[in-house]
């Protein structure tokens, strides 16, 4: 996410296994489509000709394979764009900022911004100044308090609202606040609750109550 960070970051398998899953489940449910069919209208083999089917889809449904996304080399899109094309609005499932915050390796204080900034105006302004700048030093409208904005945010239930609770719960680690991070996996465990029968997160966040 942050091309100067101070951490290599390499992405835990775990967490590439539940983000192509939850891909899979978009598209599929997108599409309307089985694993089958899924298969057959995304193959590249020569039209006409009988599919020597891989069972590549029934990879990812168990998020073993990472699909392809952006140009071919030789020109083309990549599977990734391809289903894009045709299910609109699946392709962001696979690069949320949710996976990064979910992820366990260390994160700095800019990847936690840029995940503030990404979000929609009604919850990026519980934040982030409003006339904050990019190169803004003070960007912040108050300092962090996860029990006050663990309130607000529980008023969306979306996958916004989740995704800065997590933000909250990665920046309590990173100014070393155990109050704080107390109180936002309080507020974490709540929202997992109430958005656990999501059609396509409903199981990431499931494991989150555990």
């Amino acid at each position: 996410m942050n091309p100067v960070a101070i951490y290599p970051y390499k992405e835990e398998a775990h967490i590439r296994k539940m983000r192509v899953q939850a891909w899979y489940r978009a598209v599929v449910k997108t599409s309307g489509l089985s694993t089958r069919d899924l298969e057959r209208k995304f193959s590249e083999s020569d039209a006409g000709r009988k599919v020597n089917r891989s069972c590549v889809w029934n990879k990812y449904r168990r998020g073993e394979v990472v699909p392809r996304s952006g140009q071919k080399p030789g020109g083309g899109a990549n599977l990734v764009d391809r289903v894009e094309a045709e299910y609109a609005e699946t392709a962001k499932w696979l690069f949320l900022p949710m996976w990064r915050l979910l992820d366990r390796a260390p994160m700095e204080m800019s990847e936690i911004r840029q995940c503030y900034e990404s979000l929609p105006p009604p919850i990026r302004s519980i934040f982030i100044q409003q006339e904050a700048e990019p190169s803004s030093l003070f960007w912040r409208t108050r300092p962090l308090d996860c029990k006050r904005e663990g309130e607000l945010l529980l008023r969306f239930e979306s996958l916004d609202g989740l995704t800065a609770v997590l933000a909250m719960y990665r920046e309590s680690i990173i100014v070393q606040c155990r109050q704080q991070l107390a109180a936002s996996h309080v507020v974490l465990r709540e929202y997992a609750r109430r958005l656990e029968k999501h059609p396509v997160v409903g199981q990431v966040l499931r494991r989150l109550m555990v």
